[in-house]
């Protein structure tokens, strides 16, 4: 039986650091064909002098240098040239510069995709082992049991990683005749696919994500109690003093001025509620009490947090 193929779409900037790690892991995928594609947003160090090394030796590496847009914008302009490409691909991935994929990651994401029906838009995700910067373990992604995603959570936290994500071409075509201005990448991919197709969560970690001093969301802990010795203080600056924890309720809404018309009818009541949480009294109370807003992580302080949040519209 021939070898799923694969296409990896990674953006880079000023990766040098890490970036061949990742990408001998990438090409050492087991029982898949693999194909790179790389788009580099602007890097002022050595990064293309690394990418232009590895094509030089890998034909199945392409790669352009081009103009700083953004992670957004750059991942947005991989996906569409994927699906206008002539560059033949089952399944493609997202993939940061500076993880490490473990060998099976891509296969058995391909095994889980295969399963389903092609004609929608479908997903796999997976757990993941968090790394310092010198490869050290730290602890899983999602620690404890496995997740219960329900979909309030997708709206209010996004859920998953986008560089465990692999998709189908259902997916890529939908996104690239839909892309974002607002939202994240791999969040837009990841509605797309949990509302109008099918997503598959495996909670074996099958990579090693990368936290270091310039990872901006992997340092990122809005809404957490971490960092702060005072845990009232910290609670306090959430709540009342920084801005809305993050921007979920805009990207939600852009979500649904694309695709409200795809949706079923209880999809667009929680898209609907979602969207004026801030303001509606009515809404923050269908928030609290719905099956679809739990929080997801087995945290008694943040959940008792995310009630909070909710009720004073920070969100």
């Amino acid at each position: 039986m021939k070898d799923p193929r694969v296409l990896v779409l990674m953006s880079t900037y000023n990766g040098e650091r890490f970036l061949k790690e990742q990408l001998d892991s990438i090409l050492s995928q087991k029982s898949v064909e693999i194909g790179l594609l790389v788009r580099d947003d602007g890097s002022k160090d050595n990064t293309c002098q690394i990418l232009s090394d590895y094509a030089s030796k890998h034909k199945n590496i392409k790669w352009k240098a081009c103009k700083n847009v953004g992670f957004v914008k750059s991942f947005s302009a991989l996906v569409k040239i994927a699906v206008t490409s002539d560059i033949e691909a089952d399944y493609y991935a997202f993939a940061d510069q500076d993880d490490i994929w473990m060998p099976n990651k891509l296969k058995t994401a391909c095994d889980a995709l295969a399963m389903k029906d092609n004609s929608k838009p479908n997903l796999f995700t997976s757990n993941s082992m968090q790394v310092d910067a010198e490869g050290h373990e730290l602890e899983p992604f999602h620690k404890g049991p496995e997740p219960k995603f329900r979909k309030g959570n997708v709206l209010m936290f996004g859920t998953e990683q986008g560089c465990s994500m692999v998709f189908n071409k259902k997916a890529a075509e939908i996104y690239s005749e839909n892309k974002p201005n607002l939202t994240w990448h791999d969040r837009w991919m990841y509605h797309i696919c949990y509302f109008m197709g099918s997503v598959t969560y495996d909670h074996l970690p099958l990579f090693y994500y990368r936290r270091h001093e310039k990872n901006a969301l992997a340092n990122h802990k809005a809404g957490s109690l971490e960092g702060e010795p005072s845990k009232i203080v910290r609670v306090y600056r959430i709540l009342f003093v920084e801005p809305p924890v993050t921007n979920h309720v805009e990207m939600a809404r852009e979500f649904y001025d694309h695709f409200a018309s795809k949706l079923n009818k209880e999809d667009q009541k929680i898209f609907r509620r979602f969207i004026v949480c801030r303001k509606s009294i009515a809404s923050k109370i269908y928030m609290l009490f719905s099956r679809h807003f739990i929080y997801p992580y087995y945290d008694v302080n943040e959940r008792r947090l995310l009630k909070w949040l909710i009720m004073a519209g920070r969100l």
